[in-house]
């Protein structure tokens, strides 16, 4: 098994429309090797928010395949050159292979 974790910190008040994004059903659900997809939203009081999405696959060679998928591409591609929101401060992306679940 293999796990892509996306964090994303935004400015206190704006985590739903991150959290919105992520939890809609999209292409990534029909993408063959996807498990299953988990947002979290980091329990704060005040100040930045966190939101984590964490997404397993079978394989890192299934994962591959989505990140090489021409309409995962064309997703980022519409994005170049704009500006990221402002209320986004920080994102990141990790990736690791699973070597046990109970």
């Amino acid at each position: 098994m293999f796990v892509q974790m996306k964090k994303i910190v935004v400015k206190e008040g704006f985590s739903e429309p991150v959290l919105a994004k992520f939890s809609g059903e999209g292409k990534l659900e029909k993408q063959p090797g996807f498990i299953d997809l988990a947002v979290l939203k980091k329990n704060v009081r005040r100040g930045d928010e966190e939101v984590v999405v964490y997404v397993r696959w079978e394989s890192e060679e299934a994962w591959k395949n989505w990140e090489k998928n021409p309409e995962h591409i064309a997703g980022h591609k519409a994005n170049l050159g704009k500006p990221k929101p402002d209320h986004v401060l920080e994102s990141s992306q990790s990736t690791y292979h699973v070597h046990a679940v109970k």
